[in-house]
């Protein structure tokens, strides 16, 4: 099958799929895993180079010799992150990366991730064309929507959390616990 028409019908499933959770609200959290392994295998698509890293293995590999990059914005990231990130502009060079992060990396796996995996797949794909001497170079596969409907723990300044930054509405979707939403960092007491 053509690839077009491929990532055409992907996108109108999960089209679909959005349309039955807005009717049904008890499917929801069904909706959005589908949603995002319909967004996940889009991803693998449009960027064939980029190897993905699942949730499951990135947790099990952690902290050991594994260096994650957050490629979100500072308000998202704020919100909360997997513990230990480093936040990178979804918008920087993969030279600029290279300067501050090349001795960082050198022998390491390195894990981008951003909400749902596109703007660290780009990353990703955009440092692997340097010559960057890290053992592997992953996206991390549902990013940290995943991560957070799995329940796994993210961070904030402030400790442990279970917040979470939507990016926006139409993204916010694909999260299971629409309570743990917030656009501001939580301030502690």
């Amino acid at each position: 099958m053509h690839p077009h028409i491929l990532r055409t019908a992907r996108t109108l499933a999960a089209l679909v799929i959005l349309c039955l959770s807005l009717a049904n609200p008890a499917t929801a959290r069904q909706t959005a895993t589908s949603m995002l392994q319909a967004f996940h295998s889009s991803l693998i698509d449009r960027y064939p180079s980029v190897s993905h890293l699942s949730t499951e293995d990135l947790a099990q590999m952690l902290p050991e010799n594994v260096v994650l990059f957050d490629v979100r914005k500072q308000s998202e990231y704020d919100v909360s992150r997997i513990e230990g990130a480093i936040r990178v502009s979804p918008s920087v060079s993969s030279s600029a990366f290279m300067r501050e992060h090349a001795e960082t990396i050198k022998g390491m796996t390195v894990v981008f991730y951003c909400s749902v995996g596109e703007r660290s797949s780009r990353l990703a794909e955009r440092v692997m064309s340097k010559d960057t001497q890290a053992d592997a170079i992953y996206n991390l596969a549902g990013g940290v929507f995943k991560w957070h409907n799995e329940h796994k723990d993210v961070t904030a300044d402030g400790g442990a959390t279970t917040a979470i930054h939507p990016f926006n509405r139409r993204w916010g979707r694909l999260l299971e616990r629409q309570d743990d939403i917030r656009m501001k960092p939580l301030i502690a007491p």
